[in-house]
C-alpha cells in the first residue's frame, strides 16, 4: 500500500470514581480519540457534561513514518503481517528492479505488464551443449521467487519490519475491515497542551497526580543498522516522570550534551524498559547518563548515574546476485542423425520448402547459387 501524510492523534482514558463506604467505586469511564493536526479541539469527557477537555499541539508529530510505498504479508490466516517499508512498485509502475513487477490483474491471473516484449529483455537463455540439450537460463531480475531452488526460493531481500528500524514506534498495523489505512502507535506522545473546564459551580477543579520515584536503572547506548541512536534503558521499581541527563565523557563534572524526559505509567513501582531517541550528536564512546525522578529533582541528591556503554551495529548491506541455471532439456528426436534426414539435405526441392511464391524461390536459388560461387572464389583465392 501508498501511505500519505497521517493524521495525528492522541487518545485519552478517562475514569471517575466515587468515594463510598470506605471503598472508591467506578462511576463514569470513556476513552476519547482527538486529533490534533489542527486548532484546539474541545470535547466533554463525562456524560453529564460538566468536565470539558481541551487539547492542542504545537504542530505535527515530532516522528512520523515518510509517504511512500509499504509492504506487509497476509498469513494463511487472513491476517495482516508486520508493515515493512519496501522498495516495491506503485500500482502503474513494472520496475523489475522493485518487488511487485509480476502481479495478478483484475481478472485473478498473474502477469507482467506489456511481458512479451519485457520477459525478452530481461531473460536470456544460452546454449551450452546442444548435443545433451543442455542450457544456462540467466534472469536480469532480482525480485522473485525461485520454485526451483528450494534452499533459496526467495531472490529478494525483504525490509526489516518499521517496528525494529524506528524506535518511536511502539506498534503498526493495518487496519482491519477494509485495510485501506494504518495505525501507528508512538512509544511516547508528541507534547500537547490540555485545559482543564469544569461546569458546575457547587465543584472546583484541581489537579493531582501520582508521585514519581525510581530505585535503579541501567541501559545501553545503541546505533543500529540504520543509523538510528537511542538508549535502550531499563528502570527499577519506577514510576511516574523520569528526567535525564546524558554527559559528554565518563565524567560526571563533564558538560551535559542531552535532556530527555520520560514516562512510566504504571501505578505502582515497576522493573520496565523503554527506548529513548537520541540526536545524532551523541556520537561514539562511553558516557555517563544520569537519572532522577520527577518528584525528588530538586535536591540533586537523588539523582542516579551510570557508565553507560556505547554500541555501534554495522550499516546494513543488502546485495542481490543473479545467478544462472543449468537446464537439460527433453527433445528424444532433437540433434538425432539419420540416414534419411541426412539425405533430404542433397534434394534441391527441400531447400525452398519455406519459401511461399514461385519468384521468390527462383529468388532463393540464385542467392544459393551465388553464394556457393563466391564461396568456392574465395576459397581459390585464399589457396
Amino acid at each position: 500500500m501508498k501511505l500519505e501524510q497521517p493524521t495525528t492523534f492522541v487518545t485519552f482514558k478517562y475514569v471517575a470514581y466515587d468515594y463510598t463506604a470506605g471503598r472508591w467505586i467506578e462511576k463514569d469511564k470513556n476513552t476519547i480519540r482527538v486529533e490534533v493536526d489542527g486548532q484546539t479541539q474541545w470535547l466533554f469527557l463525562d456524560r453529564w457534561r460538566r468536565l470539558e477537555l481541551g487539547v492542542s499541539a504545537g504542530g505535527r508529530a515530532s516522528h512520523q513514518l515518510e509517504t511512500g510505498m509499504y509492504f506487509t504479508a497476509i498469513n494463511p490466516n487472513g491476517e495482516m503481517g508486520e508493515l515493512r517499508q519496501q522498495i516495491i512498485n506503485e500500482i502503474n509502475e513494472n520496475n523489475f528492479e522493485k518487488l511487485g513487477w509480476f502481479r495478478k490483474d483484475a481478472l485473478g491471473h498473474f502477469t507482467v505488464r506489456n511481458g512479451k516484449v519485457k520477459i525478452q529483455r530481461m531473460h536470456l537463455a544460452k546454449v551450452e551443449n546442444c548435443k545433451d540439450q543442455k542450457s544456462q537460463s540467466f534472469l536480469d531480475a532480482h525480485h522473485y521467487v525461485d520454485y526451483n531452488d528450494p534452499q533459496n526460493p526467495e531472490r529478494f531481500a525483504l525490509g526489516a519490519a518499521v517496528e525494529r528500524i524506528y524506535p518511536w514506534i511502539g506498534s503498526a498495523r493495518i487496519s482491519e475491515g477494509s485495510g485501506r489505512h494504518v495505525m501507528v502507535t508512538h512509544s511516547e506522545s508528541t507534547n500537547v497542551g490540555v485545559a482543564l473546564q469544569l461546569h458546575e459551580d457547587a465543584y472546583s477543579l484541581s489537579f493531582v497526580h501520582d508521585f514519581s520515584k525510581m530505585d535503579d536503572f541501567s541501559g545501553t547506548v545503541i546505533v543500529d543498522f540504520k543509523s538510528n541512536r537511542f538508549f535502550n534503558l531499563t528502570v527499577y521499581n519506577a514510576t511516574g516522570i523520569i528526567h535525564g541527563t546524558v554527559k559528554k565523557t565518563t565524567d560526571k563534572s563533564s558538560s551535559d550534551e542531552f535532556h530527555f524526559t520520560t514516562y512510566i505509567g504504571d501505578i505502582r513501582g515497576t522493573n520496565k524498559t523503554l527506548i529513548v531517541p537520541l540526536p545524532a550528536l551523541i556520537d561514539g564512546g562511553d558516557r555517563m547518563i544520569c537519572l532522577h525522578a520527577d518528584s525528588d529533582g530538586s535536591s540533586g541528591q537523588e539523582e542516579i548515574c551510570r557508565i553507560i556503554v556505547f554500541k555501534e551495529v554495522a550499516l546494513e548491506i543488502n546485495l542481490l546476485e543473479n545467478t544462472w541455471k543449468e537446464i537439460d532439456g527433453h527433445c528424444p528426436e532433437c540433434n538425432k542423425l539419420t540416414l534419411g534426414g541426412f539425405l533430404s539435405n542433397f534434394n534441391p526441392v527441400n531447400w525452398a520448402n519455406d519459401v511461399p511464391s514461385a519468384f521468390h524461390r527462383v529468388h532463393h536459388v540464385a542467392a544459393l547459387v551465388h553464394q556457393g560461387v563466391n564461396q568456392r572464389t574465395r576459397n581459390i583465392i585464399e589457396v
